[in-house]
This record gives C-alpha cells, structure tokens and sequence, in this order.
C-alpha cells in the first residue's frame, strides 16, 4: 500500500509523531506550509481566530499528487476546539483528489505523552486499535472519507 502521510504542527509535536510514524510505516510524509506561520506567543491568537472564525488560511504551493497514493494519514493539532485552519484550507483545495483518509488530532498533552506516542508501534489495524495501542491520551484517532 502506498500511503501518504500529511502533518501540520505549529510546536513540533504533532510533526515528531508523524515523522515517527511515517518512518516505522514506510510512508511518504509532507508538511503543509501557510504563507503566514507566526511563531511564539503570537502563533496561538492567530491561529486561534482563524480556527473559531473558520478563516482560510493562505497556503504555500505544492506540487502534491495525492492520485499516486492508496491512503492518506493527516495528523494535525485542535486550535480553539475545531480542527486548525491550515489543514481545513489544504482539505478544502485538495477535496476532489483525495484517497481514504485517516485523521489524527493532537491536542494538549505532556511532552512526555507525545515521546510515547511516537514511540508506540505502528499498528496496521483501524485507528480504533491504533489509539487503544498508544494507551495515552496523546491524540485521538478516527477515519474519514
């Protein structure tokens, strides 16, 4: 199976656990890139408002073929409860492309929770086996599409 694995994390922490995954799965991993991508305190107001207004956010081009791929794992972070604004905006752009996706949302947690995770071994079963494999609340595992 040919899987791509697509990651947008403005800390880090949802990028090292799909680096992670992504190498122990032999996937293919991509990084989505906003125009715009404060850092620091700024980052969290910022992407906060354009989460809670549901506001597109600018992408930078990619040259992505997702036709190439059998599946697709999306692992990004929950700002102000709802899913974060650059991966709405790069769903939305790519909604008539995509494969069977399996979505990964992080959301607060210890540092340590995310050193777990992405050392968990990788589980080819559903996401449901997947999340329960974790045994910690890192993030929460469901399919879409």
């Amino acid at each position: 199976m040919n899987e791509l694995v697509i990651v947008y994390s403005n800390s880090g922490k949802a990028y090292a656990v799909a680096k992670t995954y992504a190498e122990k799965a032999g996937a293919t991993l991509h990084r989505i890139q906003p125009v715009l991508d404060p850092k620091g305190f700024w980052a969290y107001p910022y992407w906060g408002y354009k989460a809670s207004l549901h506001r597109a956010a600018r992408l930078k081009p990619d040259t992505l073929k997702l036709t190439e791929f059998d599946q697709v794992t999306l692992y990004c972070p929950i700002h102000a409860g709802v899913m974060c604004a650059p991966v709405r905006s790069f769903l939305f752009t790519h909604r008539t492309e995509l494969p069977p996706v399996n979505l990964v949302i992080t959301h607060r947690a210890t540092d340590r929770d995310y050193v777990d995770a992405a050392q968990a071994p990788v589980n080819r079963g559903s996401m449901a086996q997947c999340a329960n494999s974790l045994k910690r609340r890192a993030f929460m595992c469901r399919s879409i599409v």
